[in-house]
């Protein structure tokens, strides 16, 4: 996993021989990172500045862009579709995909998200009634689970995790709040490497409404929304924070650098976006449900 980089207000950020340069104007400081050992660059603050060479640069060398906005929601998030390959090709395999092959992979999605719940569950030390409650939600999946107990499980899950009183949403609390930005920064990382691999990330699996241009990126995410919950369940609340802060996104962003596991392998979950995704693309290939590959937390913690 490379580095991801949350420019704070302080810094203009351009370009040198030796790769990008940050440059502190109040204490006139300079930092330099190889352009290579870089993945995103976040701006979460509308006073950030850039070069315009670093847009340059920065597709060149497949870095994205991501800006906030005054929410410190991504607002924006600069991709390069220039020298895709087969596009059309992947285009068309993403519209001629069977509902039969469509609806097992939602299964597998659904399925991955609820133990990944129940984990977190276990991983942060609530109830066993709790733990095996949500395990025990999976049984009732069906292909394509058409009885939506995805956000069945979702209703029961929240509260037990949060507090009894605790409501999803966008919200202002510091818990709301803090997962809706390690979920937004997760989806802008999962939309790069759709479109890197050009994919339209408005054809989703499950996800497709006509107002969302996402609708892949909702789907992909899904099994990995639980990772989020317990950073911000061990590191958010802990400081008794009532907003949030710069220090507590930056603490956020690092969620791209906590372990999961996929087939019996140890990654960090922005590696494990993009094994996500060409798996993805074997499944569209193959058209067939079986190879599609989703992250689970540690056994045993950490």
């Amino acid at each position: 996993m490379k580095n991801i980089i949350y420019v704070k207000t302080q810094y203009f950020v351009s370009t040198s021989n030796q790769g990008l340069k940050f440059s502190n104007f109040i204490d006139k400081s300079k930092q330099y990172m190889a352009y290579d050992d870089v993945d995103a660059l976040i701006f979460d603050n509308v006073n950030g500045y850039f070069s315009n060479k670093l847009i340059q640069k920065c597709v060149e060398h497949g870095i994205s862009l991501i800006f906030c906005d005054e929410k410190h929601s991504p607002l924006l998030l600069l991709d390069n579709l220039y020298n895709q390959k087969k596009r059309f090709e992947l285009l068309n395999n993403q519209l001629t995909i069977g509902n039969k092959v469509k609806n097992r992979l939602w299964s597998k999605i659904v399925l991955s998200k609820i133990n990944n719940q129940a984990q977190c569950l276990e991983e942060t030390g609530h109830s066993k009634i709790n733990v095996s409650l949500i395990k025990s939600i999976k049984n009732n999946i069906t292909e394509g689970d058409k009885h939506n107990v995805e956000a069945y499980a979702a209703r029961e899950y929240f509260p037990m995790m949060f507090g009894k009183n605790f409501k999803r949403g966008r919200y202002d609390d510091i818990v709301n709040a803090s997962l809706n930005y390690g979920y937004s920064i997760l989806r802008a990382l999962i939309r790069k490497e759709i479109v890197i691999h050009g994919l339209e990330p408005s054809f989703g699996i499950h996800h497709a409404s006509v107002e969302n241009p996402f609708n892949l990126s909702d789907d992909l995410i899904e099994p990995y929304r639980a990772f989020v919950d317990e950073l911000v369940y061990e590191s958010i609340l802990s400081k008794n924070h009532e907003q949030l802060d710069s220090d507590d996104r930056e603490d956020i962003v690092k969620i791209l650098f906590e372990k999961c596991v996929i087939d019996n392998k140890v990654y960090c979950l922005g590696d494990a976006i993009k094994l996500t995704v060409n798996s993805y693309l074997d499944c569209l290939n193959n058209k067939s449900s079986s190879n599609l590959k989703l992250p689970t937390f540690i056994e045993g913690g950490k």
